[in-house]
């Protein structure tokens, strides 16, 4: 087959192929192009142009249909139902969001399919059903040449769906970078654009929180992680949650969260991690002697070589700001040095580490 062979063969698959003649008949396509109608009669030229142009509007009204529906399902079903469909066993979630909506389109083209043979029986008379199955030789030079010559309206709607698939894919990078250069509310604000289109996105959720954190927003990021743990089915953000609270929770309640946190963790390594937690909320709150008392635990610990996700470098330093603040001050000096030993570029501090920013 030659190129311009193969050409044809794509216009004969394409909405632009509307008709075709054949043994003194003409068949004209339907809008569910499987479907064929076939007058007993050549159609005169002035009247499949007006055909044609009505075929067309019918096709733009399909199109439109099928284009609301999807947007629909996906914000009305989709969105607000996305966990208990992931709980879901996956052929059920699968049946569910395929085969709704693929019986829903289905339903709209033959809606709009009867409506544009009722046209054709009112404005053209009346018609054999049968399959639409154009051949090259039925094809007319000059139809072939006009829609060599149309242009190709589809291009522009596969553009549209070029840009709007890049904005999903790089517009949480882009959100990440402003979180790394410190561009907090350029962070917030391209956040809530995205959240409001896409409101099931746990890594924007999780970097609007963190943006919201640097911003002193405290239960609003708390609000966000949340959301990055339910839509990513998963405990992954608890920790951050964790961390939002201390900083505005009263201290008591505060303690509770940390005991609650403590006692219904199973892994050993990171019920030390939030001891230490624990202990570092205590000394930024100046209950030294309470802080000392879970750093030397810890610490001990560590150094009886058990795993440990807490960084044991911190945990020093902390202890001799404990130290220091109770008069200890030679043992304080002690815990500094070693400290500063494990870890000599680290830059410490009495803040939760417990918040990671999102990558």
């Amino acid at each position: 087959m030659n190129i311009n062979d193969y050409r044809k063969k794509i216009f004969l698959n394409s909405q632009y192929c509307t008709y075709y003649n054949e043994n003194k008949s003409t068949v004209l396509a339907g809008i569910m192009r499987n479907f064929g109608y076939r007058y007993s009669v050549l159609l005169p030229d002035e009247k499949l142009k007006g055909i044609n142009k009505t075929y067309r509007k019918f096709t733009a009204i399909m199109n439109v249909c099928v284009a609301v529906e999807i947007i629909l399902y996906i914000y009305l079903v989709i969105f607000p139902f996305f966990t208990q469909f992931m709980k879901m066993p996956f052929i059920a979630a699968v049946l569910i969001l395929s085969l709704i909506p693929l019986v829903l389109l289905y339903v709209s083209y033959l809606t709009v399919n009867y409506l544009y043979e009722n046209y054709l029986t009112r404005y053209v008379g009346t018609f054999q059903k049968t399959k639409f199955k154009p051949e090259l030789k039925n094809i007319s030079e000059q139809d072939y040449l006009t829609y060599k010559r149309t242009p190709r309206k589809s291009v522009y709607v596969l553009g549209a769906l070029i840009v709007i698939f890049c904005l999903y894919a790089f517009v949480p990078v882009l959100i990440g970078n402003f979180n790394l250069n410190k561009k907090y509310e350029q962070a917030v604000t391209l956040s809530n654009i995205y959240l409001t289109f896409v409101p099931i996105s746990p890594e924007v959720y999780a970097d609007r929180a963190y943006a919201k954190l640097q911003l002193k927003q405290y239960q609003a990021a708390e609000a966000d992680y949340e959301a990055a743990n339910k839509y990513s089915l998963s405990d992954n953000f608890s920790t951050d949650i964790l961390g939002a609270k201390t900083y505005y929770l009263q201290k008591d309640e505060m303690l509770k969260e940390f005991d609650d946190a403590i006692n219904s963790e199973k892994e050993e390594p990171v019920k030390y991690l939030l001891q230490y937690e624990k202990a570092t909320y205590l000394l930024k709150n100046k209950d030294y002697q309470s802080a000392l008392n879970i750093y030397n635990s810890i610490l001990a610990a560590y150094r009886q070589k058990k795993k440990v996700f807490f960084s044991p470098a911190r945990a020093y330093y902390n202890r001799a700001v404990a130290k220091q603040a109770i008069g200890n001050y030679s043992d304080a000096n002690l815990d500094i040095t070693i400290a500063k030993r494990m870890c000599p570029k680290c830059e410490f501090s009495t803040e939760t580490t417990l918040i990671q920013r999102p990558f």
